[in-house]
């Protein structure tokens, strides 16, 4: 966010300067408009007082800008106009150099029109060149331009606020008779709109050039015009700017499709400002740290895989209950070596990892719900094998048989099978704990991690997570 000047204008970005001050990109808060916003170079009080009358000037024509509003803030002030986005003649001429005749010809009359408006409210702008004649962006359309930047201009029917001084304006557009009587009159101002001209047709500025001899694809009704504005006797320009642009109106200087030529009057104000914004995969960032096995989904694909424990048998078919989630409805094959999980965008990593917390989520609450005493579930039976040792590696638990010794069906109900001598510490029959243990190094669940049990040989052990995967039980 760039500078809130007195609580309202966003400074977003310069895109101009001059000797009073400097223009910038703004946001009005109030409005939610962007602005060009002259923020007041100096704080003296001629330059105050200039900038009082620049804002004051309110002249509503299509070819000319007018100051929106104003605000101060400490020792600082600024005005508001509208924003003009495709530069201005200074810049097109920079971008091109001699422009197309009847392209002249017609910002020569939206100039003149503007400077009409300017001249019948008793104003002389004093400061006509090419950089203060704005542009819209219009491409290679029809052009629309402004007159611009009252710094010092003068009104005639106002009191003069200072003393007769040093002579303001441009030099190479300041009419002659300024320096030998110090003149203030409209034709002022139409001496530097025929030296904009001569720049629009020789690309040059006047510095850079001699008067120029009529370009050979001037038109002599072109070349007249531009010769009268820039006489040095003011009594040979035309008496006004409608004058001048009565001598336009010849058929031979009338716009048309092709006017443009090659020129093209591009945006040079964007008002929209690009942020940049922060792109996960491109800035090299650690990938996510995997979830822990009981809260990682079977089918959720990981970068970094985990031993994880043996699968336990499925559970019997039965009527699908609330907490149960509903089967997904089958869907088209997978492509060969294609992935079984949607891929997710990696500008939101939090998405996979939040998907996959909820599905072992769901596998969980399934697990405990269907596996935990508590909910009366009956286990499923697992395949008959040779009961497991303290030396052999663990299995799902078997039958029980008379001649393995200790060996009892893990049921939660007595098992007639269990031999007197197999029985844990003066009991007698069967074992009645709430989960029989066979013998160390019996598998156990996750649901029973930390458990202390007894096994039937009298041994105390607890349920624990093994390196190679898997819980068994072993001795604490």
């Amino acid at each position: 966010m760039g500078e809130v000047f007195a609580g309202r204008y966003e400074l977003i970005d310069l895109i101009g300067e001059g000797g009073m001050g400097t223009v910038w990109l703004a946001l009005d808060r109030k409005t939610g408009q962007h602005v060009a916003a002259k923020v007041l170079r100096q704080s003296d009080a001629g330059t105050l007082l200039r900038f009082v009358r620049e804002q004051s000037v309110r002249i509503h024509d299509p070819h000319v800008v007018a100051p929106l509003g104003w605000a101060g803030e400490d020792d600082r002030v600024l005005f508001t106009m509208p924003v003009i986005r495709g530069g201005s003649v200074a810049t097109l001429v920079g971008d091109y150099g001699a422009l197309p005749p009847l392209l002249v010809a017609e910002l020569l009359r939206q100039i003149l029109a503007g400077l009409a408006a300017v001249h019948a409210a008793g104003i002389i702008h004093r400061d006509i060149k090419p950089a203060n004649i704005l542009l819209d962006a219009t491409g290679t359309a029809r052009p629309h331009a402004y007159v611009s930047d009252f710094g010092i201009a003068v009104d005639q029917r106002a009191p003069r606020w200072t003393e007769p001084g040093p002579i303001s304006g441009t030099p190479g557009y300041l009419a002659p008779e300024l320096e030998s009587r110090g003149d203030l009159s409209p034709a002022i101002d139409l001496y530097a709109v025929g030296q904009v001209a001569l720049t629009m047709v020789s690309g040059l500025r006047p510095g850079d050039r001699l008067y120029p001899a009529r370009p050979a694809d001037c038109p002599d009704s072109l070349w007249r015009v531009v010769q009268s504005l820039t006489a040095v006797d003011p009594g040979d320009r035309p008496g006004s700017a409608l004058d001048a642009l009565d001598l336009l109106a010849d058929p031979e200087l009338a716009w048309t499709a092709s006017a443009m030529g090659d020129v093209e009057v591009f945006e040079h104000v964007s008002l929209e400002p690009t942020v940049p914004t922060r792109v996960h995969a491109a800035v090299g960032e650690e990938p996510p740290a995997p979830l822990p096995p009981a809260l990682v989904s079977p089918s959720a694909p990981t970068s970094n895989p985990v031993p994880s424990p043996a699968p336990a048998a499925p559970p019997p078919p039965g009527p699908p209950t609330a907490s149960s989630p509903a089967p997904a409805a089958p869907g088209p094959p997978a492509a060969p070596g294609a992935s079984a999980t949607p891929p997710h965008s990696s500008h939101r990593p939090w998405v996979g990892r939040a998907v996959a917390l909820a599905i072992g989520a769901l596998a969980l609450v399934g697990i405990l719900l269907i596996w935990s005493p508590w909910t009366g579930g009956t286990p499923p039976q697992p395949p008959t094998s040779p009961p497991p040792t303290a030396s052999t590696p663990s299995t799902p638990s078997t039958t029980p048989s008379a001649s393995s010794s200790g060996s009892v069906r893990p049921t939660t109900t007595p098992s007639p099978s269990v031999s007197p001598s197999s029985t844990p510490l003066g009991t007698t029959g069967s074992v009645t704990i709430r989960r029989v243990v066979l013998s160390v190094g019996q598998p156990c669940e996750f649901v029973d991690v930390g458990q202390i049990e007894t096994t039937v040989d009298g041994t105390t052990v607890s349920c624990e997570r093994q390196p190679a995967g898997g819980y068994a039980w072993v001795v604490p």
